[in-house]
């Protein structure tokens, strides 16, 4: 996720400054880079800490952009490219500064990948219609294959999301592994009966074979159903982070939403400090 765009002048002044997600940007790293970027005059990218720097030269200032480290350098060149060029229509006039503001977060969007696994049945299908604020299904109907969908209208950060929807039959459970590799949450859904928890230890256990650096997480869905297991029990059985959720009732689109968001903030293991201004002047 890129989290912070700067675009910074010759004489070492923010000239564009936009925040996507609460975390603290160190100052000196910042510094440095953006000496060194000035000084070699060329494209870089450099790793501190838990941050992933790419600059580029604008003249004789500097458009960084902040990502996680874990993004792809070639993703963050796709962005800076088109930052950059827009920020140039800007100085040329051929673009008003607030329209650049507005289009910014289109700029630097990227996809944020998200799986659901899980038996059939379980409400997997219907999970994916609650997170687009689609009307559930009243009637079951397995999914074949695979289920690909932008959910509408939820970005978290600069991340769309694109959820899969895989099926649970013990036929498509081969394909399991190629088909949720990038993914940055697993979500391993139940339905809350201890017969399906307890089966579905079984799905983590593939999970830690293949080596799955993911951040997984449990949602035991069915909360409405009577003798439906309380989150806390299916965390305690499973030994995984476990949320509750009755995927047919449209309220809990926000906290399936929510969900996702306490999922990504664990897997990005980020400071929670905000700035409002970083002075580069010695």
């Amino acid at each position: 996720m890129i989290h912070h765009v700067f675009i910074i002048d010759a004489r070492d002044t923010i000239v564009v400054q936009k925040k996507f997600w609460i975390i603290d940007v160190d100052q000196n790293e910042m510094r440095q880079f953006v000496a060194s970027v000035k000084a070699n005059q060329t494209l870089q990218i450099e790793l501190f800490s838990a941050t992933k720097y790419i600059g580029q030269p604008l003249g004789r200032g500097v458009v960084v952009l902040c990502a996680e480290n874990i993004d792809e350098d070639t993703t963050l060149l796709e962005k800076i490219d088109k930052v950059t060029f827009e920020f140039r229509r800007v100085i040329s006039h051929e673009e008003e500064f607030d329209a650049f503001m507005e289009k910014l977060d289109k700029y630097v969007t990227t996809k944020l990948k998200v799986s659901l696994l899980g038996y059939g049945g379980v409400g997997k299908t219907t999970m994916l219609h609650l997170l687009n604020g689609g009307t559930p299904p009243q009637t079951y109907i397995p999914t074949i294959g695979i289920d690909i969908q932008k959910v509408e209208g939820a970005r978290i950060g600069t991340y769309e999301l694109l959820v899969w929807d895989f099926a649970g039959q013990e036929r498509f459970r081969k394909l399991w592994k190629m088909l949720f590799s990038r993914s940055r949450i697993v979500f391993l859904v139940t339905d809350s009966t201890l017969e399906n928890v307890l089966q579905s230890k079984g799905i983590l256990d593939f999970l830690k074979e293949q080596g799955v650096s993911s951040e997984v997480v449990v949602i035991a869905n069915k909360q409405d159903l009577t003798g439906a297991l309380q989150p806390h029990l299916v965390q305690r059985l499973l030994g995984v982070k476990a949320f509750g959720l009755t995927a047919i009732d449209p309220n809990d689109r926000e906290k399936a939403l929510d969900i996702i968001r306490l999922s990504l903030e664990r897997s990005i293991d980020w400071g929670k400090m905000e700035i409002d201004t970083i002075d580069f002047l010695p």
